[in-house]
């Protein structure tokens, strides 16, 4: 708060503290973690920075672009962000534990030290974003549960 005199108080929104965002909270159940789904989609719009993948394709040079990508995208990131992996982790997608995927993980509840289990600043959070490329409601990082 910012005092004009000393009967009128006027708010200071620049020093307000931002809303939280729903990853911020760390589950305490079960081995989870915070990420990015790591998706065919987002290996190939990323593949100019590691290998370019030519359109025409056939499926199994897009599978194997796509499993050199899940190593080098994690690995790339864990070198210019404070993230605690440098793989990918499986993880079930879906809450009825059906569908499995690999996440680009930011954070672990049941990492060795502290320092992993926390999530990052939202700032970090948006700058990995960016980073990735994500756009809308991709951009907000989400609780997975571990395959282990």
């Amino acid at each position: 708060m910012v005092f004009q005199n000393s009967e009128t108080a006027v708010s200071d929104k620049s020093h307000a503290p931002s809303p939280s965002r729903d990853w911020q909270t760390c589950p305490r159940s079960g081995h989870q973690v915070l990420g990015f789904l790591f998706t065919k989609a987002l290996a190939r719009k990323l593949s100019y920075r590691v290998r370019l993948l030519p359109d025409d394709a056939p499926p199994s040079l897009v599978q194997g672009h796509f499993m050199m990508m899940t190593n080098a995208i994690p690995w790339l990131l864990s070198e210019k962000f404070p993230v605690p992996d440098r793989r990918a982790a499986l993880v079930y997608k879906d809450s009825a534990r059906m569908h499995l995927a690999k996440v680009i993980v930011l954070a672990d509840n049941r990492g060795a030290e502290d320092s992993p289990r926390r999530p990052p600043a939202p700032a970090v959070v948006d700058m990995i974003a960016d980073e990735l490329e994500l756009e809308g409601a991709d951009r907000e990082p989400r609780w997975f549960k571990c395959v282990d």
